[in-house]
């Protein structure tokens, strides 16, 4: 409750030299929403993009500087093929840096907050999830907007999102009909070749070992009926 003769004071400070890790599924929307906030807040940046897509970090930098929005050495980029791990323990080490924001696995994300720990860092953790997608209706048309909902959770950007649907969960008695729907869909809408192709929607994976990985989810599927 007010007491006489006291006031209590909020102060906003920029938090400092702040630590970047990003995925390479969309790099430029990652990248925009760390630096953006940081740069508003008075932050300086380093920039550890993912080595699959460094060229899209450094193109955008270069715009940044262009265009007069940063001046050298605000926003700095460390581009390397080695593993997160090991470059993240070079920002999470060094108490220059205040705060640490990566977006990507479960498990690196850990490590990350562990190394962070010993230097009491500020940290933005997003995960990898396991996003279920969950149908109820009892007619065709809310079944085929569902089947619209699913067909862009599941396969945007050929499926390699953070939140696409892993797990769909259908109410029991329209099953069959949301399953034939699906089947007709998939078969019907999707084209799978190179993105410079016309009426292309699904492109290739970013690397062999997505496409390993794709490749035993089908025969998974297939061995269980």
């Amino acid at each position: 409750e007010p007491q006489q003769g006291r006031k209590i004071l909020s102060m906003k400070e920029a938090v400092g030299v702040c630590g970047f890790v990003t995925p390479w599924n969309f790099p430029n929307a990652m990248l925009a929403r760390k630096v953006a906030p940081a740069l508003a807040a008075g932050c300086t940046c380093v920039i550890k993009p993912a080595p699959e897509t460094p060229l899209s970090t450094l193109a955008l930098c270069q715009i940044m500087e262009e265009a007069g929005l940063t001046i050298p050495g605000v926003v700095n980029v460390v581009t390397s093929d080695r593993s997160t791990k090991d470059v993240g323990l070079a920002l999470t080490s060094d108490d220059r840096v205040r705060k640490i924001s990566f977006t990507g696995s479960t498990q690196v994300g850990k490590l990350l907050l562990q190394q962070s720990a010993n230097t009491v860092k500020k940290v933005s953790m997003e995960l990898g999830g396991d996003a279920p997608f969950i149908v109820f209706g009892e007619d065709t048309t809310s079944l085929k907007e569902a089947i619209d909902g699913l067909m862009v959770a599941k396969f945007r950007n050929s499926g390699q999102t953070c939140v696409a649907a892993n797990r769909i969960y259908v109410q029991s008695n329209i099953y069959d009909e949301f399953a034939d729907l699906l089947t007709n869909r998939v078969q019907t809408s999707l084209k799978v070749g190179r993105y410079d192709e016309p009426n292309v929607n699904i492109g290739p994976l970013i690397n062999r070992k997505a496409v390993a990985k794709v490749h035993a989810f089908v025969q998974d599927a297939k061995n269980n009926g």
